[in-house]
Parts: C-alpha cells; sequence; structure tokens
C-alpha cells in the first residue's frame, strides 16, 4: 500500500513538472481592458495604462473604425525586446512575431501611398512562447496589430514603421518635408519647421517617411493612416492657416499617451513673416482703357476667394479679347506710370503668345478667362464658358449646367428651376473662386469674400446673359 502511495505521488510531480509554467503579466494597476504594448523596450518595468493601444482606423474604408485592429505610436529602445498583450474580463493573451523588412516591388498601385522606406512586419503568433519583437535602432515607431477578423487578410500581422514626421501641403506641392526632432522619449519630442510659404487659407498635413497610408492587404482594401490631420487625427481633414500668406514655423509635439492616437499629438502654427502680395491687378490693351493707366476703361480684375476669405495674390478676369490687341497688367492705376506693369508670370499656360513689346495675346478672338497667382507667379489661361450650379438649376444634388457664349462675347444661361441664381466661369481654382451674379440695377455682382451673401433669385425659365466687357447683365 505504501509503495502504491508513494507511486502516485511521483506519478504528481512528474505530470506537474511536464505542464507548461503560467508566469502572468503584472496588471494590477489596468483598469482598462484592451491591447497594450509591454516590455524592457518601452521604457517601463510593468505594463502602464499609457501603454494601451488605439482601435484601428482602415483608412481603404472612409476612415472607418475596423473590428480587430490596433494603434499605438510609442518610443521603443533599440536592442530590447517588446510584446502586446490582450487583457480581456482578466484574461490575459500575449502576441508576438518575427518581424521582417518590407517594402513593396514597386510604390504603385495599392502601395503608392505607402512609406518610402522599409517597415517591419510578421505573422501574428500567440502565447507565451510567441517570438519577443525588438527594433535595432532607439525611436519612435507606429505599431498596427490586426488580428484579420473579417479574414480580409493573409494572415493576422504586426506592422512595425519607423516615423519620421515632415509636412505635406501648399508649402511643397503636396511632396514631403522633414522636420526637425529633439532626440526620441516618451515624455516628448519636438517636431519643428521653418520658412513654410502658404498662401492665405493655405493647407497641409504631417505625414511619416513621405506616406499617407500603409497597406496591410494583396488587395489595397486594409489601409493604416500614416497622416495627422486637423486636432492630429489620423486621416482627417487638411490643417488651414488662418493668418493669411506667409512663412510660418509649425511645430508638432509627442507625448506618450493612452487610448486615441490625436491624445499623443498637439500642434502649433506661427506666422514668421507675412507675404508681400498686391492687394489690386489691373488690365489695360486696346480694348480696355486703349493703353491709359487711369481711364474709365481699366479693368480691376477679381480678387480670387477661397473658401470663406479672399486668397492672396490671386486674381481672375474674363473678358471677351481679340487675338490681334495685346493686353498688360499692372499693380496700380496711376496716369502714365508703367513701373508696375508686365504681360506675363514666371509661368504662363499654353495658349498665350507676347508680342515685341512684351504684351500678352490670347489664341483667338473670343471669351476668355484669365487667372493670375502670385503665390506660384503663375499666369493661366482657360477658354471662357458659363456655368449655372444650385437652386436655380435644379438644386444642389443635381449637375451643373453650362450656357452659351455668345458670338458677340456674350454668355447666356436658362434657368431650370425658381430659386437663387448662382453662376461662374471656370478658372485656375474652383467654381465659387470666380462667381458671379446680376445686382437689382443690372450689374455684375463677382464675389470676393465667403461671407457675401448671394440672394438675386430667378424664376424657371428665365434666360440671363452676361456682357463681361460692360459689366452689365440681363434677364428676361
Amino acid at each position: 500500500m505504501k509503495k502504491f502511495f508513494f507511486a502516485l505521488c511521483a506519478l504528481a510531480l512528474i505530470l506537474t513538472a511536464c505542464k507548461e509554467k503560467v508566469n502572468p503579466i503584472n496588471v494590477d494597476d489596468l483598469a482598462e481592458d484592451g491591447v497594450y504594448v509591454f516590455g524592457a523596450a518601452t521604457g517601463f518595468d510593468k505594463v502602464d495604462p499609457l501603454l494601451l493601444m488605439a482601435n484601428g482606423i482602415n483608412e481603404a474604408k472612409d476612415q472607418s473604425p475596423r473590428d480587430g485592429m490596433f494603434e499605438k505610436y510609442i518610443v521603443l529602445e533599440g536592442g530590447k525586446e517588446f510584446s502586446l498583450l490582450w487583457l480581456n474580463a482578466g484574461t490575459q493573451t500575449q502576441y508576438g512575431a518575427t518581424l521582417a523588412e518590407f517594402t513593396p516591388a514597386e510604390t504603385t498601385g495599392i502601395y503608392d501611398s505607402n512609406p518610402a522606406t522599409a517597415i517591419f512586419k510578421g505573422k501574428l503568433e500567440i502565447g507565451e512562447k510567441a517570438p519577443k519583437m525588438k527594433m535595432a535602432t532607439t525611436g519612435l515607431y507606429h505599431i498596427v496589430l490586426d488580428l484579420n477578423k473579417a479574414n480580409d487578410l493573409a494572415d493576422a500581422q504586426i506592422l512595425v514603421a519607423p516615423v519620421e514626421w515632415g509636412v505635406r501641403g501648399g508649402m511643397n506641392n503636396w511632396g514631403w518635408t522633414k522636420m526637425e526632432a529633439t532626440p526620441a522619449s516618451n515624455s516628448g519630442i519636438t517636431y519643428v519647421i521653418s520658412g513654410q510659404e502658404l498662401g492665405n487659407n493655405g493647407d497641409f498635413k504631417f505625414s511619416y517617411a513621405g506616406a499617407w497610408k500603409i497597406t496591410l492587404d494583396d488587395k489595397g482594401e486594409v489601409k493604416a493612416n500614416t497622416n495627422l490631420g486637423t486636432d492630429c487625427v489620423p486621416g482627417g481633414g487638411n490643417i488651414v492657416v488662418t493668418e493669411g500668406a506667409g512663412k510660418y514655423k509649425i511645430t508638432l509635439t509627442y507625448k506618450l499617451a493612452a487610448g486615441a492616437i490625436q491624445n499623443c499629438y498637439t500642434y502649433k502654427i506661427e506666422q514668421e513673416e507675412k507675404a508681400s502680395y498686391p492687394e489690386n491687378v489691373y488690365m489695360t490693351g486696346n480694348d480696355f482703357g486703349a493703353w491709359t493707366w487711369g481711364s474709365d476703361g481699366i479693368v480691376t480684375l477679381q480678387h480670387i476667394t477661397a473658401g470663406g476669405g479672399p486668397k492672396d495674390g490671386c486674381f481672375v478676369v474674363t473678358r471677351y479679347f481679340k487675338a490681334d490687341n495685346g493686353i498688360k497688367f499692372s499693380t496700380i492705376n496711376v496716369k502714365d506710370d508703367w513701373s508696375k506693369a508686365f504681360g506675363g508670370m514666371t509661368n504662363n499656360s499654353e495658349g498665350f503668345t507676347f508680342d515685341g513689346d512684351g504684351n500678352a495675346h490670347v489664341p483667338s478672338d473670343g471669351l476668355w478667362t484669365i487667372t493670375l497667382d502670385y503665390t506660384t507667379d503663375t499666369m493661366t489661361l482657360t477658354e471662357g464658358a458659363l456655368w449655372g450650379i444650385g437652386p436655380a438649376f435644379g438644386g444642389w444634388n443635381s449637375p451643373a449646367v453650362e450656357g452659351t457664349v455668345n458670338a458677340d462675347g456674350t454668355a447666356s444661361i436658362t434657368t431650370t428651376t425658381a430659386g437663387v441664381l448662382r453662376t461662374y466661369a471656370p478658372c485656375a481654382f474652383d467654381w465659387w473662386q470666380h462667381e458671379f451674379q446680376p445686382t437689382e440695377d443690372g450689374k455684375i455682382f463677382y464675389r470676393e469674400a465667403g461671407d457675401d451673401v448671394m440672394t438675386y433669385e430667378v424664376e424657371a425659365g428665365v434666360t440671363v446673359t452676361y456682357d463681361f466687357n460692360a459689366g452689365t447683365v440681363t434677364v428676361e
């Protein structure tokens, strides 16, 4: 009997020794379920609430939340290990992966907006024996975990991308310019760039590695954002400057925070120097003041609007031009003063020709629209046209209606429904930036600010004819 008892005890010891040892992670300070980054690479000696990952956003599905996707921006120490931990109602699940460099063979198609630098990715492995991960160098990294709950990826995966923030927008024609950064630390990193030239209401975003997003699948249907927009929301709207055209200092600040990615970031925009664009531009020629500045026939160009305010340095004019009769522009309108006169800019669109006196000519007699953009030193020629949009043309859910350019250089359009008349001529900018309508006394009113109220109402079937050279309108 004693031998049997000792045999049972020995068997129990053997079974106990063969059972995998369980080492739960210390999560005593965690009040919220979710996925956490943990390990020596984080600089924390235990799982801290600040290490909670954000719920992921699928850029390829209209920036919608994606079930089973998690993201985190965090500074990782080079050469030290880290893992991911899913805490759910007291249950702990560890995640890891064998990370390998990944660079698309071609940055086209579904990879056309991927980072210009290599990222690291690997197939997800689960459990205490899952591979620990490490990065070679200390720096800020973007970690993406996708559990592939929708089965639309080849495998569940972990992705880690090195992060170097820069700006993309009006300052670099939506290219990418890297920002200077302080040393990487989860207690704070400051990214700064100065001398960024932006126009009035100029816009931009923050982006890392010249990218907009990272593609996770082989169909381009799952993508993680690599940019920050308004209020530092990933994939958010463009950030707009509000102090007018000029040179700007832009600061982006990172500090480790729990939850939503925007919790980690703030930004500041400071104007360093205001742009000195002209407030007015005037036009003369055979048919516009007979080459006499200060005369009644001189044309004052419309100051283009930009979604709520004047667009500094941008002007537009629509007129009936004769090809044989040249024109010149000036930023002053003073009799016999040609000191500020010019015929073209550094960049002139196709269609313009210039005679020996530097006067600009259109290619043929007809209605033309000319746009001057001092922010890019560009003069653009657009074939004249008249369009109607909005209430008097079927409402905002209906397509715009094109009018007719008449042989005498006027343009006519007939309304389809009753309502406020909104008409425009296409230019180098958006439709509302060269918008106009009649006044009660038959003159053309050009909208020059976002708060200009367009109130002129018409009945259906009314024909509106604009004479741009005379500045008059008939409604019949």
